[in-house]
C-alpha cells in the first residue's frame, strides 16, 4: 500500500477469510511504511537488491518515459509515486519475494542532496596566514637516548 506522496510499505498475512488476511495485511503494511526519495519524479539513482531468490534493478529515466517495470514491481513504485523509472527484475519470479525486494531497493535509495558535492565555503584570509605561520615554526630537534 502506498499514499502516491513518496510512501509505500508491504506486508502480508494469513486469516481465516481473504477480508481477515487483507485487513491483517494492511495493517502490517501501514506499520512498515517508509519514505522513497525522488527527483524530478524518478529515482535518484541506480539501485539493485536481492530478497531470496529475487533480484531488482531500478533506474531513473527522463521525464515523460514512464513506469517501464513489470508486474509486482510496476504496482510498488505506482503506489510509491515514482511516474519514471526502468525495472528489470532478475532471477525468481515469486510475487512475494519481488515485492519485497523492490522495497529493499527503494529503501538503498540516497537523496541526491545527501550525495551531490557542493563548493566548500571560502576561510577568512586570517585563518589561512595562522595556518602558514604554524606549519612554518622550526621544530624541536629530539632528544638523544643515553648510551648506557
Amino acid at each position: 500500500m502506498g499514499d502516491r506522496k513518496h510512501r509505500v510499505g508491504i506486508g502480508t498475512a494469513k486469516g481465516a477469510d481473504v477480508t481477515a488476511a487483507v485487513t491483517k495485511a494492511t495493517e502490517i503494511a501501514k506499520k512498515h511504511f517508509i519514505t522513497v526519495p525522488t527527483y524530478n519524479g524518478t529515482i535518484p539513482h541506480d539501485v539493485t537488491a536481492k530478497v531470496s531468490g529475487s533480484n531488482i534493478l531500478i533506474k531513473p529515466a527522463s521525464p515523460g518515459t514512464g513506469l517501464i517495470a513489470g508486474g509486482t514491481v510496476r504496482v510498488v513504485l505506482e503506489v510509491a509515486g515514482i511516474s519514471n523509472a526502468l525495472s528489470k527484475s532478475l532471477g525468481s519470479n515469486n510475487k512475494t519475494n519481488t515485492a519485497y525486494a523492490t522495497i529493499a531497493a527503494l529503501q538503498l535509495l540516497v537523496p541526491a542532496d545527501k550525495w551531490v558535492t557542493r563548493k566548500e565555503e571560502k576561510k577568512a584570509p586570517a585563518e589561512k596566514a595562522d595556518k602558514a605561520v604554524k606549519a612554518a615554526a622550526p621544530k624541536k630537534p629530539a632528544a638523544k637516548k643515553a648510551e648506557a
